[in-house]
């Protein structure tokens, strides 16, 4: 399942089951840039890979590359 968030315009991020209860999220932006977390706490996943996100976009704003 791809899910999008508006505080994340740039990226998307996939959401797998990739074993019995094992869940996979990866998220990629507009870039190419990637993040991906696996564990069992979906929920908890998605939430590193947002922050994962945030923290890339906050260092390349920071660079003023954005």
């Amino acid at each position: 399942m791809r899910k999008t968030f508006p505080e994340l315009p740039n990226w998307s991020f996939d959401l797998d089951e990739v074993s019995a209860n094992v869940y996979e999220v990866v998220g990629i932006d507009k870039y190419g840039r990637r993040v991906s977390y696996t564990g069992t706490d979906l929920e908890e996943i998605l939430n590193q890979c947002k922050c994962a996100a945030k923290e890339i976009d906050d260092s390349v704003q920071g660079d003023g590359n954005a």
